[in-house]
């Protein structure tokens, strides 16, 4: 017996012959999304099984893309042509239960405020949410919305004092106050060791002078969290702490224009001669390049989850598309070059969602 093999590839081409409702109908009633091929994770098909999801990812699965929906997809060009995000979204972000998932699943930051975490709640969820948001296809939206609470927050939970994690995290986890890590510098990028910005004690507080660049959510900021030199040379002389912009004379800020992100408010700071307290020195003097390493594993991590679904993006309007346009008697699916290069695209977007799923 000869038998013809059936790629997923003549899937759309079949799909397409058919009307809308018999195209529905021809998704299990297990699965979630529209259908496209390889437009969500292989998890989201009712016939794919994984260890990793249970009810309650599925459950949160539905919150997230609900709120996505609802409350980001529609506003993402207006707030992109606004260069900003309103405060509410923020709140309304909090109050669905999702906003505070983004800082990782042992910090403890549902413990700090009174919202709904999924029940057993784990990386999974925060992947989860991370690549649902990033549906809306916009960096700007994602790093305006997320990204400062996600890689500046989680120094102050997991290092900072009781006393300092009180004062700061429940506010930014409740999105009525925004937060943004403060690394880079002009002359030390990569090179965190490097960086000059000085905080030389004085009696019970630092003075801090020196200057970030491109710094993330920095324009809208009410804390930085901030990377300062306190000892000598190298690793073993920076220092992480917390600064406020409203309680702390000589902090400015200048928004970088970009040639695209505009939401997330890219930022050049300045500290000119700023006091700050000794006791926001998040863990020990000296030993801030450990925190920063540490905080760079999650902050990483939440990276490639974004420009994965963003590929993922890229990939599922080239399909769509492929089933539309025309080119010498047939729609661009039916090109061998065509389908080979649909095939490349979801093989680099599978592979890399597999190995983050295993991280």
């Amino acid at each position: 017996l000869k038998f013809k093999p059936v790629s997923a590839f003549a899937l759309p081409t079949r799909l397409r012959e058919l009307d809308r409702r018999t195209a529905n109908k021809a998704m299990s009633a297990a699965d979630f999304g529209n259908g496209t091929p390889f437009g969500d994770p292989n998890w989201y098909t009712g016939t794919y099984h994984s260890e990793y999801y249970k009810q309650t990812h599925k459950d949160w699965r539905q919150r997230c893309r609900k709120f996505v929906d609802e409350e980001i997809i529609p506003n993402v060009s207006e707030w992109e042509v606004n260069k900003k995000i309103p405060k509410e979204a923020y709140v309304k972000c909090y109050e669905a239960g999702l906003l505070p998932c983004v800082v990782g699943a042992h910090s403890g930051a549902y413990d700090l405020v009174p919202a709904e975490a999924p029940k057993d709640f784990d990386y999974f969820h925060e992947l989860i949410f991370i690549d649902e948001l990033a549906r809306c296809a916009s960096g700007g939206v994602l790093w305006g919305l997320i990204e400062g609470l996600q890689i500046g927050l989680p120094p102050i939970l997991n290092f900072a004092s009781e006393e300092l994690k009180a004062k700061i995290a429940p506010a930014c986890l409740m999105g009525q106050k925004i937060i943004c890590l403060n690394i880079t510098e002009p002359s030390a990028g990569s090179d965190v060791a490097s960086l000059k910005t000085i905080a030389k004690k004085e009696g019970d507080h630092y003075v801090v002078n020196g200057n970030k660049k491109w710094i993330t959510n920095g324009i809208f900021a009410d804390y930085f969290t901030v990377a300062v030199r306190t000892g000598g040379n190298g690793m073993r002389g920076v220092s992480m702490m917390l600064m406020e912009k409203d309680t702390m004379p000589g902090i400015t800020t200048k928004r970088m224009d970009c040639q695209g992100v505009w939401p997330s408010g890219t930022t050049y700071v300045e500290f000119d001669n700023v006091k700050v307290p000794a006791s926001n020195i998040i863990g020990q003097e000296n030993e801030g390049f450990k925190v920063i390493m540490k905080n760079f594993n999650h902050e990483r991590w939440g990276f490639v989850v974004q420009a994965n679904r963003f590929s993922r993006c890229l990939l599922e309007d080239s399909w769509n598309y492929s089933l539309k346009r025309s080119t010498f008697g047939k729609k661009l699916v039916e090109h061998q070059v065509i389908r080979w290069k649909l095939a490349e695209m979801a093989r680099q977007v599978e592979a890399t969602h597999h190995w983050m799923e295993n991280l």
